[in-house]
């Protein structure tokens, strides 16, 4: 189960190795939600001390969403891009 960033505190993450994922969530012009996400493997990261997880924290200012992934080992980066399409049904609508 995904978690915000926000939602996790330290001592879940000390000790473990995470995937550091960058996901791009194609978004639709319409009603902005996903028509697709691309993910792409950044680096792995462990958390050894209060600063790697504030470095975290002030890396994911630069992203719309971050979201800790606990069972998986993986933190995805979320950037969100409008590629100009549209979900059918959306289309349908208008």
């Amino acid at each position: 189960m995904k978690r915000s960033l926000s939602e996790v505190n330290f001592v879940e993450l000390e000790g473990k190795s995470f995937e550091l994922v960058i996901a791009v969530e194609m978004l639709c012009e319409v009603c902005e939600k996903p028509l697709n996400t691309r993910e792409k493997f950044l680096r792995e990261i462990q958390f050894l001390s209060r600063d790697d997880y504030e470095n975290l924290f002030n890396r994911a200012k630069a992203y719309d969403r971050v979201e800790v992934d606990l069972a998986g080992n993986k933190i995805l980066l979320y950037i969100h891009d409008f590629p100009g399409d549209v979900h059918q049904e959306c289309v349908d609508k208008l």
